[in-house]
């Protein structure tokens, strides 16, 4: 299993933590996507909130052109996902769709300020972004909440 830092504007976070939102779309540019089922995704809330509130895990992982993935999730009203979100993904040369399963709400949010005193150099992710297995002190913090959660 492959971790990911992922931003995520507050309204799309409160809906998938709510179970509404199934799907996350993403734009790409790579036709293999870099994620893949059972990689956990972690979610840090952009906007005035500024935290990782919590993750899911992947299911299934559609790519193709906008127009593909607008087609498809379009047919499904259980998906979560409408206009607004498809409005984001329009124009990009593909478009990535991530199952989200597995939504999990962390008891202890872990505020950027936390993050910047322990690593002063981190800087949130501005796009999906793979956590590098050889940063424990990340892997270490958000384990440590994670498990807190469960």
């Amino acid at each position: 299993m492959t971790t990911f830092l992922m931003p995520i504007k507050p309204k799309f976070a409160y809906r998938i933590f709510t179970g509404v939102k199934k799907y996350d779309l993403r734009k790409t540019w790579e036709s293999t996507p870099i994620v893949k089922r059972g990689d956990r995704v972690i979610l840090y809330v952009s906007g005035r909130v500024k935290a990782f509130m919590g993750e899911y895990i992947v299911g299934d992982v559609l790519v193709g052109s906008p127009e593909y993935i607008i087609r498809l999730l379009s047919r499904n009203p259980a998906s979560g996902v409408g206009e607004e979100d498809f409005e984001y993904i329009r124009g990009s040369p593909l478009a990535l769709a991530m199952e989200i399963t597995n939504p999990l709400v962390y008891v202890k949010p872990i505020e950027l300020k936390c993050v910047l005193r322990i690593l002063p150099d981190f800087n949130p992710p501005l796009k999906l972004q793979k956590l590098d297995e050889y940063e424990p002190i990340l892997v270490m913090l958000f384990d440590k909440v994670r498990l807190s959660s469960i």
